[in-house]
Order: structure tokens, then C-alpha cells, then sequence
């Protein structure tokens, strides 16, 4: 699948960093209307990073202009950042790294999507430029990358959803799993999971995902996820729960097809390099 940047994407710090960024603009908000009002403003410091609630240790700290308010407030930001950063390590992920110099530099603000954009290509710029220089032939497309690519437009898509209509998200209360009710006419419906209170322990591949074939009567439930070694799978399950040892070439190909509409009429920008009739032979 090709993107303006082809690397390894870790959207869960992503998000994570969208939301600080939004905390950041509310905290601002908050700040000036009261000081707008009253002249000053106090407030507890030692908020939670992504609530912006004080903590027990918290004491009160007050404001008495606009500069002590955008000073104060580049300050937490960069405090809260720096505490996350800690805790993810991002380590050397080219696009990650952009946005995260990116919202240094603006004081706490997210690139709009026009700005993600260049960060995208100047990001995949280097990454090219440091690739190891390599003569071996192409690696070949299998039905395993057709099923990760299944999972990570389901993210985008369910993610780019609760944005446009959050109330398609179904959100239970914890342990378990939200999900989106995804249907493609006359080919498939089924669900994308997001293990939003556990999660993967071992990295961010959180998304998980379900679909009943409309045309395969021996075939209950299709389920494609994450290993444990990172790749991405697709098992079948017939009306029983049994695992199904059978080809899923074709159910594959038509959810991936289902999956890459869907994709699209959200809006999200990519193309995706499955050569159907390979898989067909």
C-alpha cells in the first residue's frame, strides 16, 4: 500500500498526541475566557496529562496577563509531552519524530491535515534516503499482507469515524473492546474491535477485525488480527466456533475490495498495490 510516507506508523501515539494537543487548546480556552472575565485567573497545577484534572498533590497557581498565560501554558505542555515521551519512546520512527518536532516547535499544536501531509513526504524523503542500498528482487505479495492491510484500513477507517460520527462507535464500559458495525452490500458485513482498555501489551496493534461472507454458507465468521509476532491473520469459523482449515483466497480478496471502497468514501488517501488476479490463478 502506498502512502505519501510508507514507513512503519505508530497511530496510537499519533492519537495520543492529537488528544495532549487538544488538551492543550482546551486548557487555553479555559484560561483566557476566565481571565477575560475576572482579569486573573488560578487554577491547580499537576493536571493528568490527557484529563487536565489535579492530582492530590496539586497546588494553586494564578495568572495575571496574556504572556503569563501562553508561557504558563508552553510550559505544561512541553512538561506533559516530555512525561509521555518517556513512557513510549518513540524511537526511530521518521514520522512520529516530524510531528512530534512539529508540535515542539508550535507549542502544542497538531498539524492540520494539509500540514500532516508534508510532514508525510519530507518524513518519507529520509526514510528513502536511508534505506540500505539492496539489489534483491521485490518481495512478493501474499495473502498475509492482504490481510494486514485489511486490519490497518479498518483502523483508519473506524478512527476517521469516530471523528466524522462518533455515535457509530459503539463505546461498552471496560474490559471490553470498542467496535463499528461495518457492512459492504451483497459482499460482507461484520465488525472492526478496538482494544481500547487492555490493548496488545507487546505494541500497538490494538485493531482486530470480523466479517461474515454473504455467499459462503460454510463459513460462519472470518476473523483477521494480529499475532503475536506481529504479523496479521485470517481464520475462518464455521456455525459450530471451529477453526475451518479451507482456502479463504477469494473471501479475502472481496473483503479487501469492501475494505479499500469503504477506505475511500472516508476520505482516506493511499493505493493499495494487491493484484487480485496473482491470487486468483
Amino acid at each position: 500500500m502506498l502512502r505519501n510516507y510508507n514507513g512503519e506508523v505508530n497511530r496510537t501515539v499519533l492519537r495520543d498526541l492529537k488528544k495532549l494537543c487538544k488538551v492543550n487548546d482546551e486548557n487555553f480556552c479555559n484560561l483566557w475566557n476566565k481571565f477575560a472575565e475576572d482579569g486573573q485567573v488560578s487554577f491547580h497545577t499537576n493536571l493528568d496529562p490527557f484529563t487536565g484534572c489535579p492530582d492530590e498533590m496539586s497546588e494553586i497557581n494564578t495568572l495575571k496577563s496574556e504572556e503569563e498565560i501562553k508561557e504558563y501554558l508552553k510550559k505544561d505542555f512541553a512538561d506533559r509531552l516530555s512525561r509521555y515521551l518517556k513512557q513510549k519512546k518513540p524511537g526511530n520512527d521518521y514520522l512520529l519524530n516530524a510531528v512530534i518536532e512539529f508540535i515542539k516547535s508550535s507549542d502544542g499544536v497538531y498539524p492540520t491535515k494539509e500540514e500532516m501531509k508534508q510532514l508525510e513526504i519530507t518524513a518519507e524523503s529520509k526514510r528513502v534516503a536511508e534505506l540500505p542500498q539492496s539489489n534483491s528482487a521485490p518481495k512478493e505479495i501474499t495473502e498475509q499482507d492482504i490481510a494486514e492491510e485489511i486490519l490497518q484500513l479498518s483502523e483508519e477507517i473506524m478512527e476517521a469515524r469516530r471523528e466524522s460520527n462518533p455515535k457509530d462507535i459503539f463505546k461498552p464500559v471496560k474490559p471490553y473492546a470498542e467496535r463499528m458495525s461495518i457492512v459492504y452490500p451483497n459482499v460482507f458485513e461484520g465488525g472492526i474491535f478496538h482494544e481500547c482498555h487492555y490493548g496488545r501489551f507487546f505494541d500497538h496493534r490494538d485493531y482486530r477485525c470480523c466479517f461474515r461472507i454473504f455467499n459462503r454458507i460454510d463459513i460462519q465468521q472470518i476473523r483477521i488480527k494480529y499475532g503475536y509476532d506481529g504479523k496479521a491473520y485470517a481464520t475462518a469459523y464455521d456455525w459450530d466456533d471451529k477453526e475451518l482449515d479451507i482456502s479463504l483466497t477469494d473471501s479475502i480478496i472481496a473483503i479487501h475490495k469492501g475494505i479499500v471502497q469503504i477506505a475511500k468514501d472516508e476520505g482516506i488517501e493511499f493505493t493499495s498495490e494487491i493484484d487480485y488476479d496473482k491470487f486468483q490463478q
